[in-house]
């Protein structure tokens, strides 16, 4: 140690030459790549998630519209005025027989039905289109139509909603076709057990019981509830539709819309 060192009372460390090398600093070590997820799966990821989506809403809405309620319209005028041709309105179908297998029908509440009611069923003649009248007459009545006045069990039914388009009266005579004489009378006749009547509010313009007899409480599927939209269009008109007629319907509904839609009538209950 040399005497400088000495004077200031420190002490240096004798180190060789060759022991000194460049200096290195420690780094903490890189953290490892994620391994990146393929674009492919995560494709089909979204894909299964819309897929899941779109099962469930269309099983959500067959569901609800099969047993629970359903969007509907009468395309004739044999319920008017209550219904006009071109309201659209819900179809209450919860706990009515003709919605439901045969095996789970005994478990379902009993749905009380009663003269006035309007309901819904399948129609006799045509099974796969459903029907929309009023019930006139329950198991058990006595009904009579004389001279377009309706009688059940001997007392005159008070019907401020029917309607008559036809003044006239076709007679109770052999010489008058049946088809024509059951419109303004008919009867009388004991309904059976399980065995309901029905007729339009249009009287003389109504295809119903007259014609084609009783139905059954299993034929119902449900009472309109109220009216979500109505539109002023014309009567059905049975026959074939071809595409282009069918596109033309939708684009003129289009374009008369808001001219055409019955306001006052939406929201409207069907009673």
């Amino acid at each position: 140690m040399n005497e400088e060192s000495r004077e200031f009372g420190s002490e240096v460390p004798d180190v060789r030459l060759e022991d000194v090398g460049p200096f290195h600093a420690i780094r903490p070590p890189a953290p490892e790549p994620e391994t990146p997820t393929p674009q492919s799966e995560n494709g089909k990821g979204q894909v299964r998630e819309w897929v899941e989506s779109i099962v469930f809403t269309v099983a959500f809405v067959l569901l609800f519209t099969s047993f629970i309620a359903q969007a509907t319209q009468v395309p004739t005028e044999s319920m008017k005025p209550t219904i006009m041709v071109g309201d659209h309105f819900f179809l209450d179908k919860f706990a009515f027989p003709a919605n439901y297998p045969e095996a789970i029908r005994g478990y379902l509440p009993d749905r009380s039905l009663e003269r006035g009611d309007i309901v819904a069923f399948m129609a006799p003649t045509e099974s796969d289109i459903p029907f929309v009248k009023r019930l006139i007459a329950v198991p058990g009545d006595t009904l009579e139509i004389r001279n377009k006045l309706v009688w059940v069990n001997e007392e005159e039914l008070v019907e401020p909603y029917k309607i008559h388009v036809d003044s006239g009266v076709y007679p109770d005579d052999p010489w008058t076709p049946g088809d024509l004489k059951v419109r303004d009378n008919y009867g009388p006749v004991t309904l059976p057990e399980n065995s309901y009547f029905l007729m339009g509010d249009n009287r003389d313009n109504s295809h119903d019981s007259r014609y084609w007899g009783f139905i059954t409480r299993e034929d119902i599927i449900g009472k309109p509830l109220f009216v979500y939209w109505s539109y002023q269009s014309d009567p059905y008109v049975p026959g074939h539709r071809s595409v282009g007629e069918r596109l033309q319907n939708y684009l003129s509904i289009g374009l008369h819309f808001f001219s055409r839609t019955r306001w006052f009538r939406i929201g409207m209950m069907i009673e």
